[in-house]
């Protein structure tokens, strides 16, 4: 093998494991300020069937470092905790979870209440969860769903989640929090639609939200790459 296919090997198998690691670097959007019981831990409809809520949250395209692909959504109870809230738990019911590119010219600070004016281009179907109890929550939760791909370049990112079958549990009765951010104009906003409330929701506050993509290669796999590496370099070395 000659010096310059040795490089090039080692170079690819060092793509391979960095790779490997950055796969699960976790992009977070938001910083804990508040916090907020919708979607996930309150239910003011006061029903137990049916859809109690559907919730919108945009970001910002600048808040994410370039294209981004995830299988894995982390919302936060840290901050919640710190401050004497009750972090989660999460209650029963479906929560439905899809993301879209946002409407051309809606993005942070311009979401409207009528819902599905917000939705542009479909990115895909995340994930269909149903808690059938309640779900504990200590300093974070991670659904992991379909592999969706970003690309902030097309526009805002929009997250729908749409709830059903939920418990009847009232915001200010005890119920949980996730973690959120007054975002303003800045990097994210929410908007939901409670069914006891007709004339929707518009929320300067929206969940904080880490992103990441966990579809990385098995251990063993970084394992051989990595001992293959090392071996072409010792061997470089001794010519």
């Amino acid at each position: 093998m000659t010096l310059t296919r040795t490089k090039i090997r080692i170079a690819a198998i060092a793509a391979v494991l960095f790779l490997g690691m950055a796969a699960h670097a976790t992009v977070i959007i938001g910083n804990a300020v508040e916090g907020i019981c919708f979607p996930f831990t309150c239910n003011n409809s006061g029903l137990t069937t049916g859809v109690s809520l559907e919730y919108q949250q945009v970001y910002a395209p600048g808040s994410f470092p370039g294209d981004t692909a995830f299988n894995t959504l982390t919302f936060y109870t840290t901050w919640s905790t710190a401050h004497s809230l009750n972090g989660g738990p999460i209650i029963p019911g479906t929560y439905a979870i899809s993301f879209y590119y946002a409407s051309p010219g809606t993005g942070v600070g311009s979401l409207s209440t009528t819902l599905s004016s917000n939705e542009g281009s479909k990115i895909g179907d995340f994930v269909t969860f149903t808690a059938s109890a309640a779900i504990p929550v200590s300093g974070s939760y991670s659904f992991t769903g379909n592999h969706l791909d970003y690309n902030p370049a097309l526009g805002s990112l929009l997250m729908d989640v749409l709830v059903t079958n939920q418990a009847d549990v009232f915001n200010g009765t005890g119920n949980g929090y996730f973690d959120s951010y007054s975002g303003g104009t800045q990097n994210i906003e929410a908007a939901y639609v409670p069914t006891y409330n007709p004339s929707n929701r518009l929320d300067i506050y929206g969940l904080v939200t880490g992103f990441s993509d966990t579809a990385a290669p098995e251990p063993a796999s970084l394992f051989l790459a990595g001992t293959s590496l090392l071996g072409l370099a010792l061997r470089r070395r001794r010519r």
